[in-house]
């Protein structure tokens, strides 16, 4: 779970942890009881979409949590290992996806000192 949430916080840019659903439900709470106080149409609809991210996360975690059993029951250890090596190819490939960013603003900013 560690590496899912790291990864997932790195996809998101800090804004989401998804192992922390202490953290998801007090925000959640937070931000319904926000919809009595908000009024302008800018800030309803980023508290909607913010409000939709957290039940679309509390909902695909409980799912993958029954999906996890029923699919461990079935075929054992190797699902446990699938998704091991989903989450190493996840990583994998953002950490690629970084390296590759990080030398094109490198090549920009070399044309640009000449």
């Amino acid at each position: 779970m560690g590496l899912q949430n790291s990864l997932v916080t790195r996809i998101s840019n800090a804004v989401v942890r998804t192992t922390h659903l202490t953290g998801l439900f007090t925000d959640l709470g937070i931000e319904l009881s926000q919809l009595f106080f908000y009024r302008d149409a800018q800030s309803r609809r980023r508290l909607f979409s913010s409000i939709r991210l957290r039940f679309t996360i509390i909902g695909f975690f409980f799912l993958g949590g029954i999906a996890g059993g029923l699919l461990y029951s079935k075929v054992g250890i190797v699902a446990l290992l699938s998704a091991a090596l989903l989450l190493a190819i996840g990583i994998l490939y953002d950490n690629l996806r970084l390296k590759i960013r990080l030398a094109r603003r490198r090549c920009r900013q070399r044309k640009k000192r000449k």
